[in-house]
């Protein structure tokens, strides 16, 4: 999946709510709706498979005009985590693999993990897509999605 010519690039954020560990886990754990909770996403079809289910493969388009294709790789409902690949993109990334799992908090609510690994999309970089780039380009994709939490899990 990676070559090993490039660097493999991680970057990982989490965010804190007041809101219980099941009300979020339920925000985001249905993989046909990341619409409903990344502001990127515009709107989310189920191409193969089932919600919850590895190997369902999902489409989002971008409110950019853009699209990914994501495939479902590991689902855990006890332990409220999947992991999930890009398949193809109009965002220029390669061999990206994430993570999202929802825990309890200290002294209540619960905690959104959000990790990646990744690799910039050619060895010889584009401008603007070398790996700081890169690095920068998931780092505000996650920043968005998280940010939103608050809002959509009713948490002000």
């Amino acid at each position: 999946m990676y070559t090993s010519d490039r660097s493999v690039l991680h970057h990982k954020d989490q965010i804190a709510l007041n809101a219980p560990p099941q009300k979020v886990w339920d925000t985001i754990k249905g993989f046909d709706s990341i619409h409903t909770w990344h502001p990127a996403a515009e709107s989310t079809e189920l191409l193969v498979g089932e919600n919850g289910k590895p190997l369902a493969v999902r489409e989002f388009q971008t409110v950019d005009g853009g699209f990914v294709i994501s495939e479902l790789l590991e689902y855990d409902e006890t332990a409220m985590w999947f992991k999930y690949r890009i398949i193809k993109s109009s965002i220029p990334i390669r061999g990206y693999v994430g993570e999202m799992q929802v825990v309890p908090a200290d002294g209540g609510g619960s905690v959104v993990l959000w990790s990646a690994q990744f690799q910039r999309p050619d060895e010889v970089p584009k401008p603007g897509e070398d790996d700081q780039a890169m690095q920068n380009m998931v780092q505000e994709v996650f920043k968005a999605g998280l940010g939103n939490l608050p809002a959509v899990t009713s948490e002000r």
